[in-house]
């Protein structure tokens, strides 16, 4: 195994740890101009990167082991341990990249992943996903790939178990194909309790001509973890993003994207909701981008923010950059804190102060909980959000 420190290291250094030629080039020509990650990066400005990027961490390699038979899908520590029967799952080179992701620690991540987890989805579906960490101290790297084939509908629903990994750094993501008149729902969950690993996740989706993209994130808790999506959106195609944070302690949580409209007629909806406690921050960087040739294009951002502290901090930048003068556009973003008002009147009705803030916490998360369909899932997140709130008085 490998000592890395990442501030220290070079492009020439993260080149030792890969293979393959092909992605070495297409690297080094994205890195040229976006340059390795670090505190100069604009994204990762409030997110304090460089007090992950300097630590030295052991570089833990993922091996083949066999895959044995499960209900869910196990990878641990970025090795595949086992999944359902009839799921197409293989290991292939990690050489699924996008040309033009914004995020510099996406192809970092590409370079340290020597063979990435393909699924190849070809019938509808419903699948979980267990992401388990147990090494400390450690990098880990891995990347997904999952080609969805035309016509299918695959609902992807990802959990995060990682309380042993104590200082270590996940670098992980997906690389998604979604086929023609597909639709891709991913629901992620990630509640840590007590501080552990450290994580940057970077995504990319490709919807083709009328598939569908929906995304559920839900990020609880503790944690210093950041999620980076780039979803390009060909003719006629849909994505709406839900994001809800409830941060406490001193968490960092990230949110970051760009939804990019390719062609004609995309229709893009993104609603995100922060509720922020302690010393917390939590970072909505996003970008809808309309390209030039994306005629007749809808596009909606909103973000709403309850600071519950006058130490939480929340970062909030929604954005629109538009290439073209067909479209129907807004954005807005509002942060506030729970007006006393509210309490006054719901104790006035003989509910107790602690009772009342709860109700109004979850009742502004509610919406967007409510957005997952599957009523097992929704459960199990809502629980979730119960186990963090609960555990200490507002």
């Amino acid at each position: 195994m490998s000592e890395l420190i990442l501030s220290k290291t070079d492009l020439e250094g993260l080149f030792a740890f890969c293979e393959n030629d092909a992605l070495k080039a297409k690297a080094a020509l994205r890195l040229s101009k976006l340059k390795l990650p670090g505190k100069k990066t604009e994204h990762y400005r409030y997110f304090s990167i460089d007090r992950i990027l300097s630590k030295s961490y052991t570089l833990f390699k993922p091996y083949i082991a066999e895959i044995k038979e499960s209900e869910d899908v196990v990878i641990e520590n970025g090795v595949l341990l086992s999944k359902p029967k009839n799921l197409e799952i293989s290991l292939c080179d990690s050489d699924f990249v996008d040309d033009e992701h914004f995020d510099n620690v996406y192809y970092v991540n590409h370079l340290l992943s020597k063979k990435a987890i393909k699924l190849d989805i070809k019938e509808s579906m419903s699948l979980k996903i267990r992401h388990i960490f147990n090494k400390e101290n450690s990098l880990i790297p891995y990347r997904i790939f999952i080609n969805v084939d035309s016509g299918v509908e695959f609902e992807l629903y990802e959990v995060f178990e990682g309380e042993e990994a104590k200082e270590s750094l996940v670098f992980y993501g997906l690389d998604v194909n979604v086929g023609e008149r597909d639709r891709f729902d991913w629901i992620r969950v990630q509640d840590i309790e007590t501080p552990s690993y450290s994580m940057i996740a970077s995504h990319r989706v490709f919807v083709k001509d009328g598939g569908k993209f929906d995304i559920k994130s839900f990020d609880i808790g503790e944690g210093h973890i950041a999620h980076n999506l780039k979803a390009d959106l060909m003719r006629g195609s849909n994505a709406n993003a839900k994001h809800l944070i409830y941060t406490d302690k001193n968490a960092i949580r990230a949110n970051i994207t760009q939804l990019v409209h390719k062609e004609v007629e995309v229709e893009v909806s993104q609603d995100a909701r922060h509720v922020l406690k302690d010393n917390s921050t939590a970072i909505f960087d996003a970008i809808v981008k309309i390209e030039k040739d994306a005629k007749k294009a809808i596009a909606h951002q909103n973000n709403r923010s309850i600071l519950l502290n006058d130490k939480a901090y929340m970062v909030s930048k929604p954005q629109l950059e538009i290439y073209t003068d067909e479209l129907e556009a807004s954005h807005g973003s509002t942060t506030g804190t729970i007006e006393e008002e509210e309490i006054f009147y719901m104790r006035s009705r003989g509910i107790d102060r602690k009772k009342a803030r709860k109700m109004i916490i979850f009742g502004f998360m509610k919406e967007l909980i409510d957005s997952v369909e599957d009523e097992r899932i929704k459960e199990d997140i809502l629980e979730r959000f119960e186990r963090i709130y609960e555990r200490d008085d507002i």
